[in-house]
């Protein structure tokens, strides 16, 4: 961060130069790590050239480059900085990117969601049905360790089935439950429609765009505590709330920046005037995370002590991405991935996603310029495949000039 803004930043319970200090040591570790001395290298940067003043000139790591990264080197993109021995798990991003862990490494990502769902309020006594999905990506595993560790009964029900959550919820007594928003809410009102009261008491939400009212409702309609917390795949829990629900605090154990949507200059956010979140993770070993861009923007930071007792700075939602790359129902949607299914079918045309949020569901439209494609549906699988997840298909005349490859409607008028 620039003096400046550090300046601006006084009053956190931070100690911004604990943080520096160690990102630096990170920084300069992984200076023996390939990808990232080439990519510095070729920015004119030197080993010496990692200091506190310098270390805006590194450059910022986003997924697309570690999508090419892996292209170019598989399986790690020469990122890897341990030996293979040391890995314990290795998790799996639509690009592909593939996302190896010590068993240190999970320590940490583990230790970060058990702080978050401890401030979000969840306690040993609580029976929690875990509903993002288990496979190949990191979030669930993360989740449920994190919650083992805090000493909660883990129901491992994962994406999907709304009727049998319902029926394993009401037979268990389950009280908690972890599950993006618009899954949660669509099974409160499912099981209203049936005439069914559950038994859920208190609710953590994360992994989506969200809207800002859906906490009130499901509050107000269902008589459930629900909490927000904030992650990233690559560093784990990032900020979540606490029992005050007036934004998400911050983790302290993370260097974040704040920088201009698209740029790289270091500014403070505020309302109309939104900032991007860039993180560098202090702890991993296996793959260094340094100065990644999530791409995702707040517009507003709290930095008044919060009644709770914490001070660290908070937020209250994320209000957009920077980039074409968006999330829908917890995973990043990529629109390269559907150019590279149009390669393998040995066409090329002008297209774009579009994401909607319909009768409080997330829907992704391919829209298509030109006739259809020759075996339609075996394409529509491969781009489903691609993104992991259901699409509808649309072939149009033609886009409007300069439209962007991915389009997010949700919540247009709120962000």
């Amino acid at each position: 961060m620039s003096k400046e803004v550090i300046n601006e930043y006084s009053s956190w319970d931070f100690c911004l130069s604990q943080q520096q200090a160690t990102a630096l040591t990170v920084a300069r570790r992984a200076w023996d790590i390939t990808a990232y001395s080439k990519r510095w290298g070729a920015a004119g940067l030197t080993y010496g050239d990692i200091t506190v003043s310098t270390w805006n000139e590194l450059p910022m790591l986003t997924k697309d480059a570690l999508m090419d990264s892996v292209r170019e080197a598989p399986p790690f993109g020469d990122r890897l900085g341990v030996p293979r021995s040391d890995i314990a798990h290795i998790f799996v991003a639509p690009g592909p990117i593939y996302m190896p862990f010590t068993a240190s490494d999970m320590d940490q990502v583990v230790g970060s969601f058990a702080k978050a769902l401890s401030a979000c309020g969840f306690t040993c006594n609580d029976f929690v049905d875990q509903t993002t999905m288990y496979s190949w990506v990191i979030a669930a595993t993360a989740i449920d360790l994190a919650l083992r560790k805090i000493g909660c009964a883990v129901v491992p029900g994962g994406v999907g089935q709304s009727e049998r959550h319902i029926e394993v919820i009401r037979h268990l007594n389950v009280n908690a439950i972890i599950a993006f928003p618009t899954f949660l809410e669509h099974l409160l009102k499912q099981a209203s429609s049936l005439g069914l009261q559950l038994p859920l008491k208190k609710a953590a939400v994360m992994g989506e765009l969200s809207d800002p009212q859906a906490k009130v409702r499901m509050q107000e309609n269902f008589g459930l505590t629900v909490r927000e917390f904030y992650g990233v795949a690559d560093v784990g829990a990032v900020a979540w709330e606490c029992s005050e629900s007036n934004g998400m605090h911050l983790r302290d154990d993370l260097l974040v920046e704040f920088i201009t949507p698209g740029g790289t200059e270091t500014v403070l956010p505020k309302p109309g005037s939104p900032a991007e979140l860039v993180v560098t993770d202090l702890y991993r070993a296996a793959m260094p995370i340094i100065r990644l861009r999530t791409g995702d923007l707040i517009d507003e930071l709290k930095t008044e002590p919060c009644a709770c007792g914490r001070s660290s700075p908070r937020f209250l939602r994320i209000v957009g991405r920077s980039s074409e790359i968006t999330k829908v129902k917890g995973m990043f949607v990529v629109p390269r991935l559907v150019s590279d299914v149009m390669l393998q079918q040995g066409t090329e045309r002008p297209y774009r996603l579009v994401v909607d949020r319909i009768d409080g569901h997330d829907h992704l439209l391919l829209e298509i310029v030109g006739e259809p494609i020759e075996a339609c549906e075996i394409f529509k699988q491969k781009v489903e495949h691609a993104l992991r997840m259901k699409i509808d298909l649309s072939f149009i005349k033609s886009l409007p000039e300069g439209s962007p490859r991915l389009i997010d409607r949700r919540f247009r008028n709120e962000t």
